[in-house]
């Protein structure tokens, strides 16, 4: 039997990134350091990082040691930035002004909860542009054109799993990267199907992020956003508590089960990704190497197709 062809896929979230081979590389690198934390076997795979920064961003970022301490979350990965107790956030200085300013819980509850929708507008100019561009009509030159910023991300996006429709997916969708994939699976066309999603630190349940959705909320009887259809078995989404950004920790009273009758399975987890001396509980690499991540992982890797002869012993066993 013909050995069946899998590949990871991870698409990241917002703000200005590392070159792609370097991010690539540590994405990868922090999926494998989760499976030998949590004790599963190094298995090899084949993973590739959807990565659209340069859309958005002319010079990536800077990893040189002179620029690190820069970066209020430094972007740069390694295997000993992790930690094994939940401790309470410790912020330097700098981070600490940073968060003040800009997560406070006059900024957390009423702006982003769009009480004061002026007020989000403003958040969301000051510290998301990327968010906002995205949702807005802006353009840039893309494969020798003008489009929108947003109709070019998620080219980028759907030409990365066409170019893999033939094998057996595992997407990976961090932050505002689960908003992309959210719009490219519903407004348009991909014949592609995924086997397992998974949304980590997803802000999808941000209420202005579902405002951006009220029509299709408000076209569904049940007043929920239905689960893409190319998801074919798994949606798991993995939110940790302290995460400021995944602020909606219940996806599942949100979309509607698809017809596949695939539904969002959430689960909480703990996010120790530690850099700077800062815990980071958004960060994607921490959520990579989650126990709950990994136990994904290590199913979708190692999950052998079922032949005829099993199936057939399973219906008589039941």
């Amino acid at each position: 039997m013909k050995k069946e062809s899998k590949i990871i896929i991870g698409i990241h979230g917002l703000g200005n990134k590392p070159p792609k081979e370097i991010l690539e590389k540590w994405w990868k690198q922090a999926i494998i350091d989760g499976l030998k934390y949590n004790r599963f076997p190094e298995t090899n795979f084949d993973f590739e990082l959807v990565y659209w920064a340069d859309i958005l961003h002319l010079n990536p970022i800077d990893i040189s040691e002179e620029n690190k301490i820069d970066q209020p979350f430094s972007e740069i990965y390694s295997s000993s930035h992790y930690s094994t107790q939940k401790e309470k956030l410790k912020y330097s200085s700098k981070v600490k002004d940073y968060l003040e300013k800009y997560y406070s819980n006059f900024i957390v509850n009423e702006v982003l909860s769009l009480k004061y929708p002026s007020l989000t507008e403003l958040f969301i100019y000051l510290h998301l542009k990327d968010l906002k561009t995205y949702f807005s009509f802006s353009t840039v030159p893309y494969d020798g054109k003008e489009i929108q910023v947003k109709e070019a991300i998620i080219n980028r996006f759907l030409k990365c799993l066409t170019k893999h429709q033939s094998k057996k997916i595992l997407l990976i969708a961090h932050s505002m990267g689960s908003i992309i994939v959210q719009d490219a699976l519903t407004e348009y066309t991909s014949e592609t199907d995924i086997d397992t999603y998974v949304t980590i630190g997803s802000p999808l349940g941000q209420k202005y992020v579902l405002s951006k959705y009220k029509p299709a909320i408000e076209q569904n009887l049940k007043n929920k956003l239905v689960v893409p259809e190319n998801i074919l078995k798994k949606w798991y989404n993995l939110s940790d508590l302290d995460d400021q950004v995944a602020l909606y920790h219940e996806l599942s009273n949100l979309y509607k089960i698809n017809s596949r009758m695939v539904k969002v399975e959430d689960q909480i987890v703990n996010n120790y990704f530690t850099s700077l001396g800062v815990r980071n509980p958004h960060k994607s690499y921490g959520y990579l190497r989650t126990p709950e991540f990994s136990q994904i992982t290590n199913k979708f890797l190692i999950h052998k197709p079922t032949t005829i002869l099993e199936w057939i012993r399973k219906i008589f066993e039941k």
